[in-house]
């Protein structure tokens, strides 16, 4: 049997940020910290987060700070420029102060989750947009139009990386089958 040597993993650095506030940048912080990191700064939008209380909970219990209502500005060679949210009496963001926030750190880190856009379900009429949003699909994730399959956010919604892996091997199985494979 063949042995691969594999490089070591780049050093983050000892100051991280990470931008968003879901499951992935949860991951991304307490990564960051197993890798040797101290300071590591997770930064969100609102006063909300989309990641699961459990994964806020571990990710704060490794070590690492959740910092609410600040929006990046930019990116520059020190770090992320970053923005107050004003919020009103419901904790809504209603805008921004005019002063920069420049947070210095070693590496930064995007984690800001992306949802699925709905231009295929907009302009194809075969896709058939659940009352939630995400495309229904059969038990082999075939859509509504024959020979069209699809897995992950667009089907399940906002999920994890095993939820959407899991639906890819399921419409892979489904293709497979379709073509006689």
């Amino acid at each position: 049997m063949e042995r691969h040597e594999f490089a070591p993993a780049p050093s983050c650095g000892k100051r991280v940020a990470v931008i968003g506030a879901g499951n992935v940048a949860m991951d991304v912080a307490r990564t960051s910290l197993r890798q040797g990191a101290r300071n590591v700064t997770i930064y969100a939008r609102s006063k909300h987060v989309s990641a699961s209380s459990g994964e806020v909970e571990f990710a704060q219990l490794d070590g690492a700070e959740l910092v609410y209502g600040k929006a990046v500005q930019e990116i520059d060679d020190n770090g992320p420029v970053l923005r107050t949210a004003i919020f009103d009496e419901e904790g809504t963001v209603v805008g921004y102060e005019d002063e920069l926030d420049h947070v210095s750190c070693d590496t930064v880190v995007i984690a800001a989750s992306q949802k699925a856009k709905d231009k295929q379900g907009l302009t194809t009429d075969a896709l058939v947009a659940n009352d939630r949003g995400p495309l229904e699909v059969d038990e082999n994730g075939m859509t509504m139009m024959p020979g069209v399959f699809a897995a992950g956010d667009v089907v399940s919604g906002p999920s994890t990386v095993v939820h959407a892996v899991a639906g890819a091997n399921r419409a892979v199985a489904g293709i497979m089958s379709y073509l006689g494979i």
